[in-house]
């Protein structure tokens, strides 16, 4: 294991008590009356200018009855606060879908919505509004829906509160799961269980009747377990002044720390003997839709013709998949147009499919060719990390493809669309997974891009005249992650919102007094190139005081604004993958100025995990700065936060700094003899 991903995994597993014992629940289908100290609170101790504050929050799950009780009380502190009588509660609707917009199947569907606001008199406003339904997001299978209403006439004061019903599916039996922290402090919040028995059963004809939980949960706080008398079970949970998840600079995304209890249904008791039989009937499943026929063994032969090395032939395979649409960002396409996919083989005859289809399709084309290669499920790195002790394949979102190349397994991410040969997308590095192995599955680990292969390159070369106003081209490259980045965005708009996304990030780095504008986008489908975009720009750069002009040592870091500027961090720092930036800065100047200060070269580091260099240089008509900053790491707990912070003080505060150029007396031209 990488020491990157162990890293990563600390994270996570920091937070972890397992817990166990029990009691009895009931919802109750009336609203609380509120406390004179309710009524009366204006702030919240020890979070200043807190907006709002949840007074108590419950979720009841009542598996017999198919419904979720759900009930929110939320007292508002200042006019911020006030966003919360917008309530939106999300639902799921899925299957039957014809292509006509009709989703005719319903997991989810949410009921008798009741809500009320009440003033800090004491004075009650019932909500007798009529919540509308507004779609969030929808595919050919599935709709994400919500319903929207907001409670009336509420001021800085108030307290809000509803209640409502999420009723599933007879057919669903959905383990609830609980998510304890969020961006309100809670001052007391109940969640209860009542499972039921039921007869479903796995593939094997095993039972699914055991019940396994993940929980991350406060030091001393337990799930409560009991089997009433009667029969059934109860799992209960009552938790206390939860604290907010603090929006920081760089944190790692909410699912990898944030309090919650994940259940999920199994037929294993164990989560070693979970992952052996179920990642064996995955690796079954996808090695059925992986099965070659005549048609894609004569386009892989193909395709490898000419090709010496096992390297080459991987490559042109590779290339080949890489050329074919991917429908995950292109138009969604009614099923009548795609017709039945059985195996990767459709898929190559259609010549498109999703990210897992192509990643699947290029795994069985390397089979076609004669080389060991294999599937690896793997989560969203930007959505949470992979936790075993959790026993659910929800959280493994993506596949990837591994080539064992000449005795060497090579990590592809062919389904990632523009991903360069031999990299892995970011969100897919410096993880866990679980990958196939012959005569099963195991656990494995993703390596990752050091700094170099992530680089960021900006180049400004600016003629400055008598007056101080400026033109000039920057030129500014991209490779590895940031790449990627880019041209995923093209591909999700047109050429004039990709220039206008272009044209703002400039924008917002460089002096407002410059006017930017996009001149030259290269090599946006030439993914094993550098992408590389051409700026424009003119404008003033720099102040003038008396006959002096002060001008930014960088040009690219005049707009920044303070990174770790808090004292204390809450969270981890989370980088997302490392990288490196590269600035140079030539201002060319006519008679009339010479340069009466620079700044000195300097160079921090951070425990060879960082790097900053900046070097200044001047002519008698130019000035030049060169500026690098390399990030080696892109994870650091809480406890390295001062000497991260130290070292981001010390290189902010040298970007800040200016050249001084003073104005002295134009020297006329030399004229030629008569």
């Amino acid at each position: 294991m990488s020491d990157r991903t162990m890293r990563v995994k600390t994270v996570v597993t920091a937070f972890a008590w397992m817990m166990l014992s029990g009691v009895v629940a009931q919802a109750s289908d009336t609203f609380q009356k509120p406390t004179a100290e309710e009524l009366s609170m204006a702030s919240l101790p020890g979070y200043p200018g807190a907006s709002a504050v949840v007074l108590f929050r419950e979720q009841i799950t009542t598996d017999d009855l198919h419904s979720i009780q759900n009930y929110e009380r939320v007292k508002i502190l200042n006019e911020d606060g006030k966003k919360y009588a917008n309530v939106e509660l999300r639902y799921l609707r899925t299957s039957g879908y014809d292509g006509s917009g009709d989703y005719s199947g319903t997991e989810e569907d949410v009921q008798d919505i009741q809500g009320r606001t009440i003033h800090s008199d004491g004075t009650i406003i019932p909500f007798t509004g009529k919540p509308y339904v507004k779609t969030i997001e929808k595919s050919k299978d599935l709709k994400y829906q919500a319903k929207v209403f907001t409670l009336p006439d509420v001021e800085v004061g108030s307290i809000i509160e509803y209640r409502y019903a999420t009723r599933y599916n007879d057919t669903l039996f959905a383990s609830p799961e609980w998510y304890i922290q969020g961006d309100l402090f809670v001052r007391q919040a109940h969640y209860v269980w009542h499972p039921t028995k039921h007869d479903l059963v796995d593939s094997k004809e095993r039972p699914i009747n055991s019940i396994a939980w993940f929980p991350i949960l406060p030091p001393g706080v337990q799930i409560q377990h009991t089997e009433p008398v009667g029969g059934g079970q109860v799992y209960e949970l009552t938790v206390h002044d939860i604290p907010p998840v603090l929006t920081e600079d760089y944190m790692p995304p909410l699912k990898s720390y944030s309090y919650r209890v994940l259940f999920s249904f199994t037929a294993f008791r164990t989560r070693e003997e979970y992952w052996k039989d179920e990642g064996k009937e995955w690796s079954k499943h996808r090695d059925a839709f992986m099965k070659s026929n005549s048609n894609l063994d004569a386009v892989v032969q193909k395709a490898i013709a000419g090709a010496t090395t096992t390297d080459a032939k991987v490559r042109k395979l590779y290339a080949l998949v890489m050329s074919l649409e991917n429908t995950d960002y292109t138009r969604e396409r009614q099923k009548a147009e795609d017709g039945k996919i059985s195996t990767v083989a459709d898929v190559l005859g259609r010549e498109r499919g999703s990210s897992s289809e192509l990643t699947e399709l290029f795994v069985a084309m390397a089979r076609s060719a004669g080389l060991k290669s294999y599937l690896m499920l793997v989560p969203d790195r930007s959505e949470g990390i992979f936790i075993s002790q959790w026993m659910s394949f929800r959280q493994l979102n993506d596949e990837i493809a591994i080539v064992n190349v000449d005795g060497t397994d090579v990590y592809l991410d062919p389904g990632e669309r523009y991903c360069a040969y031999g990299h892995l997308a970011w969100q897919h590095s410096f993880t866990s997974g679980l990958r196939q192995v012959d005569g099963g599955t195991a656990f494995a680990d993703t390596k990752g891009d050091g700094y170099v292969s992530n680089r960021t390159t900006r180049v400004a070369n600016l003629q400055m005249d008598e007056h101080g106003e400026v033109t000039g081209k920057i030129d500014v490259g991209f490779t590895g992650a940031e790449a990627l980045r880019w041209r995923h965005i093209a591909l999700r708009g047109d050429e004039q919102s990709l220039n206008d996304r272009l044209r703002e990030i400039l924008e917002g780095r460089v002096p407002h007094s410059l006017e930017v504008k996009v001149s030259e986008v290269k090599n946006m489908k030439e993914y094993e190139q550098p992408l590389q975009v051409s700026y424009t720009v003119t404008g003033t750069l720099g102040t003038a005081t008396g006959k002096r002009l002060v001008l930014p040592v960088d040009l690219f870091e005049s707009g920044s604004v303070a990174t770790f500027s808090q004292e204390k961090r809450e969270t981890p720092v989370d980088f997302e993958y490392p990288r490196v930036v590269s600035d140079a800065l030539r201002v060319n100047f006519k008679n009339g100025f010479e340069v009466e200060a620079l700044p000195k070269g300097d160079k921090y580091n951070l425990e060879k995990r960082a790097l900053y260099t900046v070097e200044v240089e001047s002519t008698p008509t130019s000035f030049t700065t060169r500026r690098s900053y390399a990030m080696g790491d892109m994870l650091f707990l809480q406890k390295e936060y001062p000497e991260l912070r130290t070292f981001y003080t010390q290189m902010q505060t040298k970007d800040k700094e200016s050249v001084v150029l003073k104005a002295v007396p134009v020297v006329a031209e030399a004229k030629g003899a008569n």
